[in-house]
C-alpha cells in the first residue's frame, strides 16, 4: 500500500425515527430519513466519494427498498447499535452492558440488517461511541472486520464511552489468534486527546452537525493529516461522520454546506502534503489492505 495514500471515509449513523426511539434521537419521520440518506450518498457521489451507512436495524426494516438501492449504488451498509432501539428491553448504552449481552445485541442486529440487505454487515459503529475493549473480539466472532467504534478523547463513563487516551489514527484491534479488526476513528482535534482530559469531555471532531465545524474543521483536518505524515503512519485516513437528520439533498441546508467545506479542506490538505486522495467505504479500505 502506498504511504502517500490518504483514505477518505464519509460515514452516517442512520437512526430510526424519533417516535420509535425518543431517547436516542433521529429523524422526525421516514421521509426525512430517506431524504437525508439519499442526499448524503448522492452529494458524495457527485464529488467522487462513497458513503458508509451504519444502520439501526429498525431503520433498515422501515426503509428496506431505499437501503437496498443505496447498497446497490455502492454504499457500505454497516450496523449501528443503540440497545434502546431493540426489542430486548435494554435502556443502557452498549459499553455499559456485560459482554454476553453485547454479543446478544450485536448478533441480533447483524441478523436483522442481513435479512433486509441480503448479506451480513461487516462494518460497525456503536451509538454514542459506546463500547469496551471486550466489544472487539465479539465483533470479530460475528464477522465484523472493520469499523469506526471509538472517538479518541471522548470520556463519558455515563454513556460507556471512555476513549480519553485512545489511539487517534487507524489501527488494528486483536481478537482471537489470527483475527484483527480494522479500527478507523473519526478525525479529532489531537490537542483534545490524552490522559489530561477529565470526564465528562467530548473533543472537537469531524461531525457535520458540530457547531462551527466549517470554521475550525479545515484546521483540524490539516493538523490531523500533518501528524500522520510526520509519523509516516502506515494507513493515513480522515473519517467524517453525520446523522440522517438533515436534508442533504438540499444545497442550501447548512449541513450540506458543511459537507462541501470539509470536502474542499480534505482535498486542499491532501494536495499540500502530496498525498493521493483515496475515497473509500470502510469495507473498501479493508479490501485494499487484503488485496
Amino acid at each position: 500500500m502506498s504511504s502517500t495514500r490518504l483514505f477518505v471515509n464519509w460515514t452516517m449513523d442512520c437512526e430510526t425515527i424519533q417516535e420509535e426511539s425518543p431517547a436516542t434521537g433521529g429523524p422526525a419521520d421516514w421521509a426525512l430519513a430517506e431524504r437525508s440518506m439519499c442526499g448524503f450518498v448522492d452529494s458524495l457521489a457527485a464529488r467522487g466519494h462513497r458513503a458508509t451507512l451504519f444502520l439501526i436495524p429498525r431503520l433498515a426494516e422501515g426503509l428496506p427498498a431505499v437501503v437496498r438501492e443505496l447498497g446497490a449504488a455502492g454504499a457500505d451498509l454497516g450496523l449501528h447499535m443503540h440497545p434502546q432501539t431493540t426489542d430486548l428491553g435494554y435502556d443502557r448504552h452498549l459499553g455499559q452492558l456485560p459482554a454476553d449481552t453485547q454479543r446478544l445485541l450485536l448478533e441480533q442486529g447483524r441478523d436483522r440488517v442481513a435479512a433486509v440487505t441480503g448479506q451480513a454487515p461487516t462494518s460497525f459503529r456503536p451509538g454514542c461511541f459506546s463500547a469496551t475493549w471486550a466489544t472487539f473480539p465479539i465483533l470479530l466472532d460475528l464477522g465484523f472486520t472493520q469499523g469506526s467504534v471509538t472517538l479518541p478523547g471522548r470520556n463519558y463513563p455515563t454513556r460507556g464511552a471512555v476513549w480519553g487516551n485512545d489511539l487517534p489514527f487507524a489501527h488494528r484491534r486483536e481478537g482471537r489468534p489470527g483475527q484483527r479488526f480494522l479500527e478507523v476513528p473519526t478525525a479529532v482535534a489531537l490537542s483534545q486527546v490524552g490522559p489530561h482530559r477529565e470526564a465528562p469531555c467530548d473533543p472537537d471532531h469531524l461531525r457535520l452537525e458540530r457547531d462551527g465545524v466549517a470554521d475550525w474543521g479545515p484546521g483540524l483536518i490539516r493538523d490531523y493529516v500533518r501528524c500522520q505524515v510526520e509519523r509516516d503512519w502506515w494507513l493515513k485516513s480522515v473519517v467524517v461522520m453525520t446523522h440522517d437528520t438533515r436534508c442533504y439533498d438540499d444545497p442550501n441546508d447548512p449541513y450540506r454546506r458543511n459537507l462541501a467545506v470539509i470536502a474542499d479542506a480534505i482535498e486542499t490538505t491532501a494536495a499540500e502534503f502530496s498525498l493521493d486522495l483515496a475515497p473509500a467505504t470502510l469495507a473498501q479500505v479493508t479490501a485494499t489492505l487484503e488485496g
